[in-house]
C-alpha cells in the first residue's frame, strides 16, 4: 500500500473511533439522565384490601299494628282500647319480657265520602280509623320471630293486625368494623408486598391510608353502595370492609 492510501486508512480509522466515542458519550449521558430520574422520581404503589365476614344477628325489632274502623270516634276508640292490650297479651303470653314490649301512642283518621269525580268531601264524615302500634325489641330472636308469624291469628278474634317483618340488627358492630378495618389493611400491605417483590423493588412506608365505607348485606349478597349498605332484613349478614393504601418502594 503507498504511504497515501495508508495515511488516508489512518484518517478514515481516527474518525470513525472518535464519532464511536461521542456516540457512546450521548448513550452514556441519556442512561445517566435516565437513571438519575428513576431513582430520584416519586415512586410508590397503590393498592385495595378487604376483609369479609359473616355475622349473625344478636337483636330483633318487631313491629305489629292494630287498627279499629267505626262510624263514631268513640266506637273506634273503644276497640282499639280492647284490642291492642289483647294483642300485648297476646305477645306477653308467648315468653316475651314485658319490658321488651312498647305501646306506642294511638292516632286517627277521618274517612271523607267522595263525589261523582272521585273528590273527597271535607265537610262530610263517614268513618274514623284509629290505629296503634306494639314494638319488641328482643335479643330472643326465635321468639320474637314465632310471634311474628303467630299474630295474626288475632284476626279470627275480630281484631285486625298487621304484623311487619322483623328488623336484625347486629349490636356489635362498631367493636367489628375495627377489627375489620384492621384485617383489610393487612391484605392491604401484602398485596403491596407481593407487587413490589415482583417488581424487583421493597416497600419502604405508608404514605396514605382511606378507609371505604362497610358494606352490610343478606348472606351471599356482594351489593356495593357508595353511600354503604346496612341491612337489616336478614338474620344472617355478610360485612365487607376495604381500605385503599399507598405505599412507597424503592
Amino acid at each position: 500500500m503507498s504511504s497515501e492510501g495508508s495515511q488516508l486508512s489512518s484518517v478514515l480509522a481516527a474518525g470513525l473511533i472518535a464519532v464511536g466515542l461521542i456516540g457512546s458519550s450521548v448513550m452514556l449521558g441519556r442512561a445517566g439522565v435516565q437513571a438519575f430520574r428513576i431513582k430520584h422520581a416519586e415512586q410508590r404503589v397503590v393498592v385495595t384490601g378487604s376483609a369479609t365476614k359473616r355475622i349473625k344477628s344478636d337483636l330483633v325489632v318487631w313491629r305489629a299494628v292494630v287498627k279499629s274502623q267505626a262510624p263514631e270516634m268513640a266506637q273506634a276508640y273503644k276497640k282499639l282500647a280492647t284490642d291492642v292490650p289483647a294483642l300485648a297479651a297476646f305477645v306477653k303470653a308467648r315468653g316475651i319480657d314485658p319490658k321488651e314490649v312498647k305501646i306506642s301512642a294511638a292516632s286517627i283518621q277521618e274517612i271523607h265520602p267522595r263525589d261523582r269525580e272521585g273528590r273527597e268531601i271535607m265537610e262530610s264524615t263517614v268513618a274514623y280509623v284509629t290505629e296503634q302500634g306494639i314494638d319488641v325489641t328482643s335479643p330472643d330472636i326465635e321468639k320474637v320471630e314465632k310471634v311474628s308469624r303467630e299474630a295474626t291469628e288475632l284476626i279470627d278474634r275480630g281484631i285486625f293486625v298487621h304484623s311487619d317483618a322483623p328488623l336484625y340488627i347486629y349490636t356489635k358492630l362498631a367493636e367489628l368494623k375495627i377489627q375489620m378495618l384492621a384485617e383489610a389493611s393487612k391484605d392491604a400491605h401484602t398485596r403491596a408486598e407481593q407487587i413490589a417483590t415482583q417488581a424487583k423493588s421493597r416497600l419502604t412506608s405508608l404514605l396514605m391510608a382511606r378507609m371505604g365505607v362497610m358494606q352490610i348485606n343478606p348472606a351471599n349478597s356482594t351489593e356495593v353502595s357508595a353511600e354503604g349498605n346496612n341491612d337489616k332484613t336478614s338474620l344472617e349478614k355478610d360485612v365487607l370492609a376495604v381500605v385503599t393504601a399507598t405505599f412507597g418502594v424503592e
